[in-house]
This record gives C-alpha cells, sequence and structure tokens, in this order.
C-alpha cells in the first residue's frame, strides 16, 4: 500500500458522492477479477493522472452514451487531486485482501463439511 496517514487525509477532502464512487469502482475492478491490471495501470499512469483528468473533459461528449455523466465528471475532478491514484491503489488493494481472506474461509468450511461428512459416512 501506498502508506495509511496521506490516504486517510485525502478521504477526508472528498465528498461523499466522491467516495462512494471511487468504492463502487474498486468493488466492480476486484469482482471482475481486475485488480493486478488496474493497479499495474493506475501505477503506470500516476505522473500523469492530471492529464488524465483533462483528457477525459475532452472525451465526455463521446462517453455520454456509456458512462453516466454525472459520474464522469466526479471522477474527473477527483483525478485533477495528484493524491487520487494512490488512494484509488489502496481501495483496490484492500478490497482485494478481503476477498482473498472471505474465499479462504470458504475454502476451509468446504474442506470441513467434506471432512466432516466423510467422517459421518464412515
Amino acid at each position: 500500500m501506498t502508506g495509511e496517514e496521506r490516504p486517510v487525509e485525502f478521504a477526508k477532502e472528498l465528498t461523499d458522492k466522491q467516495r462512494e464512487l471511487l468504492d463502487k469502482l474498486a468493488d466492480k475492478i476486484v469482482r471482475l477479477r481486475m485488480s493486478v491490471p488496474a493497479i499495474l495501470f493506475l501505477e503506470s499512469v500516476r505522473p500523469m493522472n492530471y492529464v488524465g483528468s483533462q483528457v477525459m473533459v475532452f472525451f465526455a461528449p463521446l462517453v455520454r452514451g456509456f458512462f453516466g455523466l454525472p459520474e464522469w465528471d466526479e471522477l474527473r475532478l477527483v483525478l485533477e487531486k495528484r493524491e487520487s491514484i494512490g488512494y484509488f491503489l489502496d481501495l483496490i488493494e484492500k478490497r482485494e485482501g478481503d476477498l482473498m481472506i472471505e474465499e479462504e474461509k470458504r475454502k476451509a468450511e468446504r474442506k470441513k463439511q467434506r471432512k466432516n461428512k466423510r467422517n459421518k459416512s464412515r
């Protein structure tokens, strides 16, 4: 992770709507199992996040049909801030870690159930 103190401070600068949008995007990325490609991409474009936000202004008319424009504008506003990529990376990494813990618990529970089933059948 990029560090705990600065992302917490940055989170306070975001509106509830912006935080909700980033949470939703992070959840979707993790659910689609795209965490690693997303992290690699975000790390590679981190130095240019402000330029990227301005490119979003240019493409707004084209995106209108695919992505809700209010959400697009909120995302653009977030990306204008330098700390946004680090904060978003931390969200993705935390969600990915939580998902892995849940999966391990489910695997352990299934293993336990199979073992109990085998023991009962003997």
